[in-house]
């Protein structure tokens, strides 16, 4: 009887464990929500597949890659290497989950926009960032025509102005992608963040400061993206704006797992608060902006911003969504056009700081190739064309971006591997983890895909200089992958719309703190200021969503370059 009461007591303090509790009620949404969402076909494979193991059958893989992604698709890896197959299959509940890796099965993922479908994560972010009601939704789930100017085959008869996914993704093409915009936003970010590094004071011996490497971008390249993007009057509007956001953006990646927010109430807390301010400045940028003005088509103004903000916040209210979800859709973009680009910064700085001569080789690159003569300012389009730093941005955007490319099959069987079937609602995906340290794509003799090397798609050749008749070497950047092993924006029919400003303001950032500044190394550090036992890596949190930023800070010594 002892025994009896002692492990009955031991199974009601079990169960009155939180976390036991949640896992136990998340297996019961799990298995609920699959039943109702179950696949309409079943696919017949004469390739066998391997399987990820789980304890509890269609309830254990499900509630790791939930609650810890990471170490879900670490688990996913090792299987692939281990099976030496390209292919691992696994449940989202019911739901067959398949995991692709190698060129040509990412190839297959990235086409057939009729067939694979990518929508169903967006509509996760309508709801759990934008904050969007059911029948707010509806006016997307109902518009099946695609996002490509022609519509999906059986759409041709949807009317211009109910095509909600081509009118959403026009914003970004016509307001970010347009040569005439994004110079604009180029220009006014290149500015803003010169003079943030020109008004930075020390007063220490022979003018050496000593800074945090975190703070400097999170801070100062933050809020001049910020103030580029969508204006001053955030700022002005919401004190300790910046350090609610780098709140939100440690728990944001959360909700694109799709996980109630029943199961994370603090992350729910931070994205409430950050939205109030976002919807702050939003209602407040409705009310001061004159749209009959003279700033009606302007490039810049304080209260949006970009002609980007201003026009996503008028055709959102005119196709009838709430300033509600205005504000979510504006904290979506933030969080979308920050999330790679200030992270990515972080880890080119603290490359470029270990090691002395490659600083010195991109600073040489900058001021020689980058720099109008006439006006002693950088020119953002050579900048974009620097070999160098452009394999420096490559080779960190490769290690540090874990993006997964997600697709649910629309109309099964798809054959999406010769032999290897997935059935209507089944899941496909793949990770730019696999691919970025592919071994047969990016080895290099003695640099390994898995180690940072900034010459690594640097090529050099030999060729006549016209004015001189001389030969001379000429450097130029070679991509040493292919799109199919190469992408941290997405793929196929879906890239990440602000992929190319994101480009340039993680390049120009990078070239302007080079240029103005002479750096030193000081140290790792923790989070908290204290010494690092060991370098950083990268930080798990974000990982299968966006860049990762370190796990430690940088002390660094700066002063105004010499």
């Amino acid at each position: 009887m002892v025994t009896t009461k002692n492990s009955a007591s031991s199974l009601l303090e079990l169960l009155s464990n939180s976390f036991v509790q949640t896992t136990l009620a998340l297996g019961i949404v799990i298995l609920l929500a699959s039943v109702l969402a179950r696949p309409t076909s079943r696919s017949t494979n004469a390739t066998p597949i391997p399987h990820v193991p789980e304890t509890v059958p269609y309830v254990s893989n499900t509630i790791h890659y939930l609650l810890d992604v990471a170490a879900f698709l670490d688990r996913v890896s090792e299987l692939l290497k281990s099976t030496q197959s390209d292919i691992v299959k696994s449940y989202l509940g019911f739901r067959p989950f398949y995991f692709v890796a190698g060129q040509r099965n990412v190839q297959k993922l990235f086409g057939s926009p009729e067939i694979l479908d990518g929508d169903f994560l967006h509509f996760i972010l309508m709801d759990k960032q934008w904050g969007m009601t059911k029948i707010e939704m509806a006016k997307f789930r109902e518009d099946k025509s695609g996002r490509l100017a022609k519509p999906l085959p059986g759409s041709e008869n949807l009317g211009p102005d109910k095509r909600y996914w081509r009118n959403h993704n026009r914003l970004y093409t016509d307001y970010l992608t347009d040569t005439r915009h994004s110079e604009a936003l180029v220009g006014e970010f290149t500015r803003r963040f010169s003079q943030r590094l020109d008004q930075q004071v020390v007063d220490v011996d022979e003018g050496w400061g000593t800074v945090s490497l975190l703070d400097t971008v999170r801070t100062h390249m933050f809020e001049c993206a910020v103030e580029t993007l969508f204006g001053t009057r955030v700022f002005d509007l919401n004190p300790g704006f910046t350090k609610c956001y780098w709140e939100y953006d440690e728990v944001a990646p959360k909700f694109l797992g799709g996980l109630p927010i029943v199961f994370q109430p603090r992350a729910a807390r931070i994205k409430d608060r950050i939205h109030a301010m976002v919807r702050r400045h939003i209602d407040a940028a409705w009310d001061s902006f004159d749209w009959n003005g003279p700033d009606a088509d302007a490039l810049w103004e304080p209260h949006f911003g970009s002609r980007l903000s201003r026009e996503s916040a008028r055709w959102l209210r005119e196709q009838g969504f709430s300033d509600h979800v205005i504000a979510g859709h504006t904290l979506a973009t933030l969080f979308g056009l920050n999330g790679n680009s200030v992270a990515i910064t972080a880890w080119a700085v603290a490359e470029l700081l270990q090691d002395p001569p490659l600083l010195t080789a991109v600073r040489s690159e900058i001021l020689t190739g980058a720099v109008n003569k006439e006006t002693g300012e950088l020119d953002a389009q050579r900048v974009v064309g620097l070999p160098l730093l452009l394999s420096v941005y490559t080779e960190i955007m490769r290690l540090h971006v874990s993006f997964s490319v997600t697709r649910e099959v629309r109309r099964g069987p798809f054959e999406f591997s010769p032999g290897c079937w997935a059935e209507t609602g089944a899941i496909i995906q793949t990770c730019t983890t696999d691919a970025h340290l592919d071994e047969k794509v990016w080895d290099v003799d003695g640099h390994p895909a898995s180690q940072f090397w900034a010459y690594r798609h640097v090529r050099t050749e030999e060729i006549l200089d016209e004015r001189t008749g001389q030969k001379v070497i000429q450097t130029k950047f070679a991509m040493r992958g292919r799109p199919t092993s190469f992408f941290p924006y997405g793929g196929g029919y879906w890239l990440c719309p602000g992929r190319h400003f994101g480009k340039m303001e993680i390049m120009l950032a990078l070239a302007l703190i080079v240029a103005k500044r002479d750096l030193e190394f000081v140290g790792w550090t923790n989070l908290d200021g204290t010494k690092s036992d060991r370098p950083a890596r990268n930080d798990l949190r974000y990982a299968g969503s966006i860049a990762m930023f370190p796990d430690r800070d940088v002390c660094l010594r700066w002063r105004k370059a010499q």
